[in-house]
């Protein structure tokens, strides 16, 4: 017979490594591995194994230049350099945030939800292309053709991903 759990709050560690030279740089690896083993004591010794997941993934999509990025299931929160010395504010927030999720606040109806995605998205854009050629700026970046640095296929992956969530959020407007 199965059984089902009401699990109140899932938290996604990323260990993914990336070879060293990398253009976004060498992953969350054992910085992520320390932050995972921290989150569980700590789930452990406030007796919420039950209500609270932590699992390890691979890549999230944002690779910090120090810690690790976690992920909450309450509302798809991404926390990004995360170091163990945050693990107990983040449970914290984690737990306001899934708080949040259950009751939200009255609702802006402009509000589409996807702007806090569009300015992760668009930080992600500017870090990678300041990597490629240190000094840029968002304007920059809105210019690639000027700079052939930016001729660079995981660049352009993300470019791409940050034009698609402009796109839908302006057609969620439109409608």
């Amino acid at each position: 017979m199965w059984e089902c759990v009401d699990v109140k709050l899932h938290l996604f560690v990323c260990v993914n490594e990336r070879p060293e030279g990398d253009v976004l740089g060498t992953g969350c690896g054992r910085r992520g591995d320390a932050v995972y083993a921290r989150l569980k004591d700590e789930v452990a010794k406030r007796g919420l194994v039950r209500s609270v997941w932590v699992t390890r993934t691979f890549c999230l999509g944002v690779c910090p230049q120090e810690g690790c990025t976690v992920v909450t299931s309450s509302g798809g929160r991404v926390s990004r350099d995360v170091v163990v010395a945050d693990v107990e504010k983040l449970l914290v927030d984690a737990h306001l945030s899934a708080f949040r999720a259950v009751v939200p606040p009255t609702a802006d109806p402009q509000d589409d939800g996807l702007g806090p995605v569009e300015e992760l998205q668009r930080e992600k854009v500017l870090a990678l292309a300041r990597r490629l050629k240190p000094g840029l700026t968002l304007e920059d970046v809105q210019n690639p053709h000027d700079f052939p640095e930016l001729d660079d296929c995981d660049w352009h992956y993300e470019d791409g991903v940050l034009t698609g969530i402009q796109t839908v959020r302006a057609a969620l407007r439109a409608r």
